[in-house]
């Protein structure tokens, strides 16, 4: 059954060097992920990156068994075979029975032929988990009401694991975050028998018309925020959420932020370092008044701030010392949306490896 995993490197672009091409090969499909998974031997490199570039890319059309790979390597055929199933796993090799030995060999006979079935496989695969996505998410169009001009988008990380049959106390909805690995590598299961972290936010995410931050996270689930923050960038990560100012909560912050520095330096600090210089003098002016007679509240705040821009309301933001609440909300306002935004991403980062593979059988 299909099992891998996707992070996003920076394509090695105009390398011809085999080991560096390898090695970016192994570390997109987290082959290596530990320091206890390096050679230890003479050379320099892992036992998977030996066995790759030594052996399946020097003869692509041979096959090799545990037995034969392990005397070469002076590992045991256990440890070559822990290997070797990684490999078959995410679908670059596959395997024949011959004289009672596991025969492995690059599908198709060559690493290009094997790139294109993996991706192809991989990506059907996780089409199909994310159509689960329609039958889960409200649609909202206000969801999406709060733009970011900045970009907001993180290194893509995801697994990619085939439907598996459920065990006792699983739902489709516990094997998805599973398979996705949107629950991490250690998944915390509180001992009253609750639903993990990662799957309370998701149901939240799912159904939420507006971002959600980490004060309301808190509050609802209690915690630290670095674990919170953890948790909800792995679904940023993974391409099914974003990050985008909490606009909704701008008046509110706004007015904080006034209230406090003319508490602190007055009317005339306000008006001219404290940035209401950069608005309109009129709105500026209703500011300081209603600062002084100490009717400006929140409600006033927002008044007074109607035809502000908000981009111009954040520069007045950031100019008084105060900072914008950021929250998450998953990336479309529909599950189709979300499914074409990860398969985007996952496309990208497969067509980063077929061109790797394709420059690895051109320099070998």
């Amino acid at each position: 059954m299909l099992n891998m995993r996707l992070a996003e490197q920076p394509a090695p672009a105009g390398s011809r060097d085999v080991d560096q091409l390898v090695g970016w090969l192994l570390d997109t499909l987290e082959f290596v992920r530990r320091s206890g998974d390096e050679w230890t031997g003479e050379g320099i490199h892992s036992p998977i990156h030996r066995i790759l570039c030594e052996h399946m890319l020097a003869n692509p059309g041979n096959g090799w068994d545990a037995q034969t790979l392990g005397d070469e390597l002076g590992l045991s055929p256990t440890a070559i075979q822990y290997q070797l199933s990684k490999l078959n796993e995410c679908g670059l090799t596959a395997a024949v029975n011959r004289d009672g030995w596991r025969v492995h060999h690059l599908r198709n006979g060559s690493l290009s032929n094997a790139v294109e079935i993996m991706a192809a496989e991989a990506r059907l695969v996780l089409d199909q988990r994310l159509r689960s996505l329609e039958g889960w998410m409200t649609e909202s169009e206000t969801r999406m009401s709060s733009v970011s001009e900045k970009k907001d988008d993180a290194p893509f990380h995801i697994q990619i694991r085939g439907r598996a049959p459920l065990i006792k106390g699983q739902d489709e909805m516990d094997a998805f975050l599973l398979d996705l690995g949107l629950l991490g590598d250690r998944v915390r299961r509180p001992t009253d028998g609750s639903a993990p972290l990662g799957r309370l936010i998701f149901e939240h995410l799912l159904i939420a018309h507006t971002p959600l931050s980490l004060d309301e996270a808190l509050e609802n689930w209690g915690t630290t925020r670095p674990r919170l923050t953890r948790t909800l960038d792995r679904f940023r990560a993974a391409g099914l959420a974003e990050r985008v100012p909490r606009l909704d909560r701008l008046p509110v912050t706004l007015w904080s932020a006034l209230q406090a520095q003319h508490n602190r330096r007055g009317g005339d600090w306000l008006m001219k370092k404290g940035g209401l210089s950069r608005i309109d003098e009129k709105i500026a002016k209703k500011v300081v008044k209603s600062l002084g007679s100490g009717s400006f509240n929140v409600a006033a705040c927002e008044k007074i701030f109607a035809t502000v821009p908000s981009n111009d309301l954040m520069l007045l933001l950031n100019l008084l010392g105060g900072k914008l609440p950021i929250g998450w909300r998953l990336c479309g306002a529909k599950a189709n949306q979300v499914c074409e935004r990860v398969l985007a991403k996952s496309d990208r980062t497969f067509r980063r490896i077929k061109r790797v593979a394709e420059t690895l059988e051109k320099v070998m």
